[in-house]
């Protein structure tokens, strides 16, 4: 996600001319899967890769001979086997992949759609024609109109992660998320915490009462809620509105014990947590500072909103798909 965002703000900031090469499709082993992208420019890459390196410098000069003919190119590059000693000292990948290059100019219509579906945050799918007739011309897909030739990609908005309670130890995670391109936010009761300056890259800052604060907040699936207050009655309060909310992750910080005694007091009143709520908050990392936390927790969101085990992919089965 960061990646991408990235890559729209360099686009959008940047002098031309640029060019934007897109990964569409991989047949067997690859270093990045199918919608990774690399920005370029005649200095080189600025942003985003499509292989371990050994693609790069190939892809550099195409994109320039796209740029000087104003037009896009469709490449393939086969990987697999003793081939894939042609693009460097073995990158091991043994994959063929389809690549496409497009002159880029000014800010392009689809990335303005992709941004305004992120605002509202609702997924985008778009259909990228790649016959020779209208090679890299993107569509909202609407029925037969994603045929057979074109590529079609769903951008999902960035997850969203609100941080109740704005101590010390909410800091690192805030950092740590907006460097994931997660939108943050952070609430707390006390105005003397709750301020911007003290979370200068969070997206918002709010102070207040927090039953007030959690009803106001666009909660969806793609979102995840950590309750840092340790404040019992606030968390208590908290966890009444959250619990029926569609936030995808809902984490609570605080000892088994406590968190006990909150579920046993919320269950009296009729409220049961579901499987989207964690506590102890995070995985099992040996954290013990904030910085540690922060990895655990935003580990442990990640891989639930994901829907994965958060298991060591070396003890995945070999039969699983390569990433």
């Amino acid at each position: 996600m960061k990646e991408l965002q990235d890559i729209f703000r360099l686009v959008r900031e940047r002098p031309g001319p640029l060019a934007l090469a897109t990964l569409l499709r991989v047949e067997g082993s690859s270093y990045r899967r199918p919608g990774a992208r690399l920005l370029l420019d005649r200095s080189g890459p600025l942003r985003g890769s499509l292989s371990g390196g050994c693609l790069e410098g190939d892809v550099h000069a195409r994109a320039m001979e796209a740029i000087q003919e104003g037009r896009p190119w469709l490449m393939q590059y086969d990987l697999r086997g003793d081939a894939d000693l042609v693009w460097g000292s073995g990158s091991g990948c043994e994959g063929l992949l389809d690549i496409l290059v497009e002159p880029l100019q000014g800010f392009p219509e689809w990335m303005s759609w992709v941004e305004m579906a992120w605002a509202s945050r609702a997924p985008l799918s778009l259909h990228t024609d790649l016959s020779a007739e209208g090679l890299g011309v993107r569509s909202i897909p609407e029925g037969e109109r994603a045929s057979a030739s074109g590529f079609l990609e769903t951008f999902d908005p960035p997850t969203a992660l609100w941080i109740m309670g704005a101590g010390d130890d909410s800091r690192p995670l805030v950092r740590m998320a907006r460097e994931l391109g997660w939108f943050v936010g952070v609430l707390d009761h006390r105005p003397a915490f709750a301020r911007a300056e003290r979370f200068p890259g969070a997206d918002a800052v709010w102070a207040g009462h927090p039953a007030k604060l959690l009803r106001t907040l666009p909660l969806d699936p793609r979102s995840a809620v950590v309750l840092m207050t340790h404040h019992y009655a606030k968390d208590l309060e908290s966890l009444r509105l959250l619990l029926p909310s569609p936030a995808g992750y809902l984490g609570l910080m605080g000892s088994r014990t406590r968190s006990a005694k909150l579920l046993a007091e919320l269950a009296q009143e009729g409220l049961q947590p579901s499987e989207r709520f964690h506590t102890p908050v995070g995985l099992d990392l040996g954290a013990t500072t904030p910085e540690t936390i922060a990895l655990a927790v935003l580990a442990e969101i990640q891989a639930s909103l994901q829907g994965r085990s958060a298991q060591p992919l070396g003890l995945k089965a070999a039969s699983a798909a390569p990433l």
